[in-house]
């Protein structure tokens, strides 16, 4: 470590009277405010600011000196004098920082005139933990506990386990009876067994599907059952109501009660469902062969059991009182509630297997030796954990990634600890939850990392990690199924069962994984994001038909539900449940469509006395029901709302309401698909879907000023590509989840909407950092394109049958849900959206290359793009329209979507003799694409001008589209634009919040220009609005504007941030100028010569004004003689 031994009077080396006008604001370290995980080289970004008094046009930073401090406040490295106007990610370059310390720095800007300002106000950070330093062990406890079984609405559910014994004698002839509903794949029964792993497995599933095969042997976190050999298989002759396409492996239809019959009699095993004999196997057993019953339900599987009946048969049982025909058990789940418990009670109530839902209490105490100075607590967990010291809440963490690709956060603790008495043991608690395989978490085990560094007062340093000398016991959750077959667990708390923990002393003692990095754990990465958490009470409370209280949070909010009770009755579950819509009785409508095929209930289990249920898992939801609960019996109803935490947010109103209240949908939809990272949809599938991550991330960054989001997705997909898409025909590609429970799976057009994407990363951001980790991706990107255009053949020149895809998704998904599909024809070879999208791969490929430096690569794919376009504009368009693309003998599609206009006029690729026809049939369409896609519609009528048909399908309620959907009630965008009857389309499910960009781009009229924001262009439209107006984050902060028609003419008022410049563009005309001195010079450009970027070339003739920082109006004024 290099330091200096003696403070300075100012930060620089030779004190500096300030005469600059501009200095530093809003410093953040890792672009964190308050950063604790600094890297040992960690990056500084600031925003520019002025004096009242300062000239605006002074307020341009060429050049900075940064200085960084130890602890004591001691100059330990300066950057010097810097000529340069970067001011985000700016890397340290100094000698590395040491590990879990304290820093700070300072950064002096030079303005406009080369004069340096004041010094910044000192910021503070800290280093983290490199992967070497960590001083503590991965633990977890043992497998097992309380067995996946429960009585809930009127039936058995059983989810998840490989082995679940029926509590029967052993028999070697059986008549086995039950009333079964496959509720999300397969129902199982394990017959002829001696143990977990053997005898006879049959499967039915909702389909009325029956397979007879060997058991396999697999534990949770197996992603799936492993396959083993069919004996027999059969399927009831049904016809299914199918009301959506589904992926291979997908319930087609939703599971219903069957009346299933198995007979063994020692030789062969028949199987009669719903009355109706499906097969009959020869199968002997070896003489005097008994074998055990049990049940077996894969991972993300559920069944639920209304009656289960056994009785002798044949050959006998065993045991001397079993005689044929003797009844062996008969249990039913569909009475009253404590017959239901009464018959469970036989059943063992635990399972050696590891559960689908495991919760663990980690426990410890830390053995302070001194009066604490300074204190840090360092937390990783795979996949939840929330951290308690002394009783009181201090951190909670959430990573839901492949080994290696894990997140660690941390905490000051040191106020806590240091308020403690001496020699005082401090407990130290943390409640984990590891959830198992599912949508949006990788397949990984469960681990918990603690790291406490304390620093004392005489100035030693002590070290409490997880370790196997802390305890770890089963948390009070009952095991309760599945919510879905995306793997999401229902969370049961017990109440009950925790006040019998917190009285029952010592656990068992933690397992260590071994010290951090551990091959199961071997890498951590600091976090960059910062998750938002708000109480928020009901705005009403409802009472439905029969009594219920029902909580009305008056919009579709992702939240965790809690209740205060006054007093609780020991034993007694609720059903607490959560939805989006209510029947019309006044209950929460439970029903497929309405709940995305979700169970949305959280049951609790009371204790006695006052309490709180406090979910710690958090679903989209509008209402809550409280069945069984009086108001009298609760003192406070809400829930905590979660939802990313971004830097700033901008604004957008105007003249039309139904646009201002179509814009607070959008704006709403944005910032709650994002929480630990962004989502398909808070309820349903929590995973980070790409084409979702790609168009909420077009939203958050220009509306929030979000990066943190977007660089993490952007860098966990190019994981995904190291993991899964490295090789061969691979290369380039990318999952469509990541990171997710079923490993590779891929999405061929979402794999080619990166490069484009990262490319608007990087203009908002300026980051080429970034683009240069990811560009290797990108490259490979652009080439699995190329590989797939044939050289020759009916459909050379053209991306023909892209690889990847399955089912639905096969060669490219085009657009989702299938109805938003508008009829395209999937069965063209060569799709004409596919190769829009990969022009684009090639284009931002090329174009990104070339400010990498690596100009060969940029000429190459630039060149193939120029090729590609020309075989679209030539083939792909017949009789003067673009067609679905070419079939395989290339034949053009005879389908004219309005997908394959739109797609090549919004990317450029449209001939320009064609571009206004193609405009202008597109407006006439109305709304013919889903909200997958529709920013490629909404694009390419902006690319000609055709701002009014924007409005169009913004605003219009009678066709499909967000005004239609406001008018339906929803307060959150839907995945589709109609909620068809009998499918899970999502009601919370912000992907066509994309178009939030072009509505502060091209309706308020604020564009970047340059990477981040420091040039734009501020350009009304031309317009039937009549005003508008709004602010959008910018580099160095908001940028105004508010504009207004006056006699044909356009008014503006803007304001630019400090460090930024503009191009005004008006309509052709002369303006009166205020600018925000008397002085202040504004630079207008011949009449005539702005024509508008993105208006049909030559429409409107316009003006361009360049200003600096500051407040500018512009007021239309009749020409001057």
């Amino acid at each position: 470590m290099r330091q200096q031994p003696a403070k300075t009077a100012a930060p620089s080396e030779t004190p500096v009277i300030p005469r600059g006008q501009l200095h530093a604001v809003n410093l953040l370290t890792e672009g964190l405010p308050a950063c604790l995980t600094a890297t040992p080289r960690p990056t500084f970004s600031w925003q520019l600011a002025q004096p009242g008094d300062a000239d605006p046009a002074r307020a341009l930073q060429t050049g900075y000196e940064l200085v960084v401090e130890d602890s004591r406040g001691m100059k330990f490295w300066g950057s010097g004098a810097v000529p340069s106007p970067a001011r985000r990610g700016v890397r340290y370059d100094g000698p590395a920082l040491d590990d879990d310390a304290d820093y700070a720095w300072r950064v002096q800007i030079r303005d406009a005139a080369g004069q340096p300002g004041k010094w910044s106000d000192a910021q503070p950070f800290s280093t983290g933990l490199p992967d070497s330093a960590w001083q503590a062990d991965w633990i977890r406890r043992a497998p097992g506990g309380r067995a996946p079984l429960e009585i809930l609405d009127g039936a058995l559910r059983v989810a998840g386990s490989p082995f679940l014994p029926v509590p029967c004698p052993p028999a070697a002839a059986f008549r086995l009876e039950a009333r079964v509903r496959p509720v999300m794949g397969w129902a199982g029964l394990i017959l002829r067994s001696s143990g977990p792993g053997t005898g006879l497995l049959l499967e039915l599933n909702t389909a009325g599907e029956v397979i007879l095969r060997h058991v396999p042997e697999w534990e949770i976190p197996a992603p799936g059952v492993p396959e083993t050999a069919v004996l027999a298989r059969a399927k009831a002759d049904r016809n299914l109501d199918v009301r959506q396409a589904r992926l291979p492996g997908k319930d087609l239809v939703s599971g219903s009660w069957q009346d299933l019959v198995v007979t063994d009699d020692g030789n062969s095993i028949t199987v009669t469902l719903d009355g109706v004999e499906l097969l009959v196997l020869h199968e002997p057993t070896a003489p005097g062969h008994t074998g055990k019953l049990a049940l077996h339900q894969g991972p993300r599987s559920q069944a639920e059991y209304a009656s289960l009946r056994i009785s002798s048969a044949g050959q006998g049982v065993s045991g001397a009182n079993n005689v044929d025909g003797a009844v062996l058990l008969d249990h039913r789940f569909d009475g009253s509630e404590d017959h239901a418990r009464a018959c469970l009670a036989h059943w063992a109530t635990t399972t050696a297997h590891r559960q689908p839902d495991e919760w663990t209490l980690f426990r410890t105490s830390l053995e302070l030796t001194g009066t604490v100075r300074r204190a840090r607590l360092f937390v990783a967990a795979n996949h939840h954990a929330q951290l308690s010291l002394a009783g009181t809440s201090c951190l909670a963490t959430t990573s839901f990634g492949y080994p290696g690709e894990g997140y660690y956060d941390a905490a000051d603790v040191t106020e806590l600890l240091a308020a403690q008495p001496p020699e005082t043991p401090v407990p130290l608690t943390a409640l984990f939850h590891w959830y198992g395989p599912g949508q949006g978490r990788a397949a990984g085990l469960p681990g918990l990392l603690v790291h406490v560094s304390v620093q004392y007062i005489d100035g030693r340093r002590e070290v409490f990690g997880s370790g196997p000398d802390w305890s770890a016991g089963e948390a009070p959750y009952r095991q309760s199924g599945y919510r879905n077959d995306e793997g999401d667990p229902v969370e049961h708390l017990d109440g009950h069962a925790a006040g019998s923990l917190a009285a029952a002393g010592a656990l068992p003692a933690a397992i260590s994984y071994g010290p951090h990095p551990a091959p199961e754990f071997p890498r951590l990465h600091p976090r960059r994001t910062v998750l938002s958490e708000e109480f928020v009470a009901p705005q009403a409370f409802l009472t439905a038909d029969d009594g219920t209280m029902v909580a009305d949070f008056g919009q579709v909010l992702p939240g965790r539900p809690e209740v205060d009770f006054l007093a609780g009755v020991p034993g007694r579950t609720l059903m607490i449940r959560a939805g989006y819509a209510l029947r019309p009785d006044g209950r929460v409508d439970a029903g497929k469509t309405a709940s995305q095929n979700t169970d949305m209930s959280f049951p609790y289990t009371q204790a006695a006395g006052p309490q709180q249920f406090s979910a710690t898992v958090h679903l989209g939801l509008r209402y809550l029901e409280l069945p069984g609960v009086e108001a009298a019996e609760v003192s406070r109803v809400g829930a905590v709302v979660v939802h990313g935490c971004h830097p700033g947010e901008g604004s957008f109103s105007s003249s039309d309401p139904v646009l201002d209240a179509v814009f607070t949908l959008l704006r709403d939809s944005a910032l709650y698909g994002v929480q630990e990272q962004f989502v398909d949809t808070p309820t349903r599938e929590k995973g980070q879907f790409l084409a979702d991550a790609v168009n909420i991330s077009y939203a958050t960054m220009a509306l929030f000023g979000e990066h943190t989001y977007t660089a993490q997705a952007l860098r966990e997909f190019g994981w995904s590509a190291l993991r899964y898409w490295a090789d061969g025909d691979d290369r380039g590609r990318y999952n469509a989840v990541y990171p997710n429970g079923d490993g590779k799976r891929d999405i061929p057009d979402f794999s080619l909407m990166l490069p484009e994407w990262a490319e608007e990363y990087h203009l908002r951001t300026g980051d080429l950092a970034l683009v240069r980790e990811l560009l290797p991706h990108l490259c490979n990107t652009a080439d699995y394109a190329l590989r797939y255009i044939p050289a020759e053949g009916p459909t050379a020149g053209l991306v023909t049958r892209l690889g990847g895809g399955s089912g639905p998704y096969l060669h490219g998904i085009v657009d989702w849900p299938e109805p938003g599909r508008f009829g395209y024809d999937m069965d063209c070879a060569a799709k004409t959206t596919v190769n829009a999208q990969a022009y684009s791969a090639l284009v931002s490929a090329a174009r990104l290359c070339s400010l990498a430096g690596n100009h060969e690569a940029a000429i190459r794919y630039g060149s193939s793009a120029r090729l590609l376009a020309s075989e679209i504009r030539t083939r792909l368009r017949v009789d003067g329209i673009m067609v679905d693309g070419l079939h395989a003998d290339g034949t053009p599609s005879p389908h004219a979507s309005q997908h394959a206009t739109s797609f090549p006029l919004s990317l450029g690729i449209t001939g320009r003799q064609f571009a206004d026809a193609d405009g202008q049939r597109l407006a006439g369409m109305g709304m013919k694409q889903g909200p997958l896609t529709v920013h490629r519609l909404v694009r390419a009528l902006l690319s000609q001008g055709l701002t009014d048909a924007v409005l169009d399908l913004l605003t219009d309620k009678d066709q499909p589209g967000w005004a239609q959907l406001l008018e339906r009630g929803a307060t959150f965008t839907w995945e589709a634009w109609d909620l068809a009857d009998g499918t899970d389309y999502s009601q919370s499910h912000a992907w066509s919040a994309s178009v939030v960009k072009e509505i502060l781009e091209h309706l308020l009229g604020v564009r970047y220009t340059s990477p981040g924001g420091s040039e734009l262009l501020i350009q009304p439209p031309l317009c039937r609005l009549a005003h508008a107006r709004g602010t959008v984050p910018a580099g160095n902060g908001l940028v105004e504007a508010s504009w207004s028609r006056e006699d044909g003419l356009v008014r503006l008022e803007c304001t630019v941030p400090a460090g930024t410049t503009a191009i005004v563009r008006l309509p052709a005309g002369t303006y009166g100028i205020k600018g925000p001195t008397p002085d202040a010079a504004v630079v207008p450009s011949a009449a005539g010569s702005g024509a508008a970027a993105g208006d049909a070339p030559g429409a409107h003739p316009t003006r361009d004004y360049r200003v600096h920082a500051g407040t500018w109006t512009f007021t239309p004024r009749a020409a001057m003689a």
